[in-house]
């Protein structure tokens, strides 16, 4: 009688021991555990590495994100007074660090001239309108907030 309960006992933990390792056989083609584990460092191993290198390609996209030109910001206003409409303008074409140009068209009614400016950093070696100057700080304000909004995500 005892060894009838030990069977049954037996032959209720082998059933459950045979359960778990099918399980472990839905993972790999083998029942040996140092196969599966070690198939399963080597696709760790993998990922890491994937992951590494989309990582490093996602930073070298934001470094060359920030070398382009943002939004450009462009005013218009009258240059002369005996000119009746808005028909000059200055437009800022920058970077995330302030760097780009700065162009201006005065429309008179005799000729127009159109010049550009370089700008480094918000600042430009040639003298800058007050017109000029208003369109960087708008562009250098808009790429600010645009930084603050990306980094509180």
């Amino acid at each position: 009688m005892i060894c009838l309960i030990i069977a049954i006992v037996a032959l209720a933990s082998s059933r459950r021991m045979k359960r778990r390792l099918s399980q472990w056989k839905d993972i790999a083609s083998t029942s040996d555990l140092e196969d599966v584990f070690l198939s399963t460092k080597q696709a760790v191993k993998s990922i890491q590495e994937q992951m590494s290198d989309v990582e490093m390609a996602l930073a070298q996209m934001h470094e060359a994100l920030q070398r382009k030109v943002s939004t450009p910001v462009m005013q218009r206003y009258n240059a002369f007074a005996e000119v009746g409409s808005d028909l000059s303008y200055s437009v800022a074409f920058l970077d995330d660090v302030g760097d780009g140009v700065v162009l201006t068209s005065i429309y008179g009614r005799d000729d127009s001239v159109t010049y550009g400016k370089p700008v480094v950093h918000g600042d430009s070696e040639y003298l800058l309108t007050a017109e000029e100057q208003k369109v960087i700080e708008s562009v250098m304000q808009h790429e600010a907030s645009d930084k603050v909004k990306v980094k509180s995500l």
